[in-house]
């Protein structure tokens, strides 16, 4: 079994997640994708070409440049460059700074928490908060439900404020 993947020896992963009442298969059509969530700024940019008009970009503003960028002696984008690159394809680009949310709550593992709460506040998931909230519980050991809450809680008032209304 593979327990080293893409991501933790520098390289890059893509997931796709299909749902509703008409999915043909598990792949996305280029250009089709509602939602693309980034945990590093590049990700977005190495799969924008699923992304269409309507897409909306999430995007964890902390920035990981790989090893092989320096030893190449290449620049790596700012984000402004990745925002205005992205421009191009869709008007829908959020920036969240997630690792520092999570960080604030002394554990920058939740990260992928604060991210999924900020979907249910810019209002881009199907899903409702309480059944995603009960999924994470569900699948988290108790000694961390507290801190996962929190993560989520974060994340749906910094995805209503990026959404640009008030969490009331």
């Amino acid at each position: 079994a593979e327990t080293h993947g893409m991501a933790q020896r520098g390289g890059s992963v893509a997931s796709f997640l299909r749902f509703g009442t008409e999915v043909e298969g598990p792949l996305i059509p280029r250009g089709k994708t509602n939602m693309i969530l980034a945990f590093e700024a590049s990700e977005a940019v190495r799969i924008f070409n699923y992304a269409g008009p309507e897409t909306v970009f999430l995007i964890n503003e902390n920035i990981i440049i790989p090893p092989m960028i320096h030893q190449m002696g290449m620049d790596y984008p700012k984000l402004t460059e990745i925002h205005n690159f992205l421009k191009e394809v869709s008007e829908h680009i959020y920036f969240i700074e997630g690792v520092e949310i999570a960080s604030s709550l002394g554990n920058v593992r939740t990260m992928n928490v604060v991210m999924l709460g900020a979907l249910i506040g810019l209002k881009v998931l199907p899903l409702k908060r309480e059944t995603l909230e009960k999924a994470i519980l569900n699948y988290l050991p108790s000694k961390l439900h507290e801190i996962n809450k929190k993560a989520f809680e974060l994340g749906i008032e910094k995805g209503t404020e990026l959404r640009g209304v008030s969490n009331d």
